[in-house]
């Protein structure tokens, strides 16, 4: 059930079981809106299947969506103290309908994952809210470095009406483009941090599909 569901396998089946016995057993007064309820759990809950990408594109790699979305801002060269160089940045609000599923960009390896306590912020806020520092902020970091040795950093912001993300991921292991590596309950905002000699091929408002939409392509890092 864990290739249909992100909840934990032993209430997925029992959600089934429920909906199941009531109705067969139970009136139609209380089987309504019992399967009605159990429905809409494994609704928010559901998982798709992410089909395989290969991120080599030429003389770079293509960075595709790790999560549903929509696009709320894109900024150009700025500069972020986790970032190690001026970037670009992109801003994908997950919204409570949205699949919960977290999805790697790109092949590579998790270099830094850290989980920070703090105030919640909306994914529908004023854009200037996710400027500047986030110390205050509950967020997830995760910073990957893909096999051509180029680094990006996801930023995940706790939404008030959600909780934070759980990954499955630890720094130091590795995976392929579209591997799920967990999921978002109830969804929220992600931070998208790309090196400055990325093309951005996404434009605000569009809506992005974990294995289709690519965000940006990357160059290589000129050699010295």
């Amino acid at each position: 059930m864990s290739r249909f569901f992100f909840l934990p396998t032993e209430i997925t089946y029992s959600l089934l079981a429920l909906m199941t016995y009531a109705f067969f057993k139970w009136s139609l007064l209380i089987k309504v809106p019992v399967l009605l309820i159990c429905s809409f759990v494994l609704f928010l809950f559901r998982r798709s299947s992410i089909p395989y990408r290969d991120t080599i594109k030429n003389d770079g790699e293509i960075y595709l969506t790790p999560v549903y979305g929509t696009v709320a801002s894109i900024r150009h060269s700025v500069t972020s103290m986790d970032y190690p160089s001026p970037c670009h940045e992109i801003r994908i609000a997950i919204s409570f309908w949205d699949e919960k599923g977290l999805y790697l960009p790109t092949a590579g390896e998790v270099t830094f994952l850290k989980a920070t306590k703090g105030k919640k912020l909306n994914r529908d806020s004023e854009t200037h809210f996710f400027y500047g520092p986030v110390d205050e902020l509950a967020h997830t970091d995760l910073t990957l470095m893909s096999k051509n040795r180029l680094q990006t950093l996801m930023r995940f912001i706790d939404c008030t009406s959600g909780i934070r993300p759980t990954i499955w991921l630890k720094s130091g292991d590795r995976g392929r483009a579209g591997a799920c590596f967990g999921y978002y309950p109830f969804g929220g905002t992600l931070l998208i941090y790309l090196p400055a000699n990325s093309d951005i091929l996404v434009f605000e408002n569009e809506t992005v599909v974990p294995g289709q939409t690519v965000i940006a392509a990357i160059k290589d890092q000129p050699k010295v």
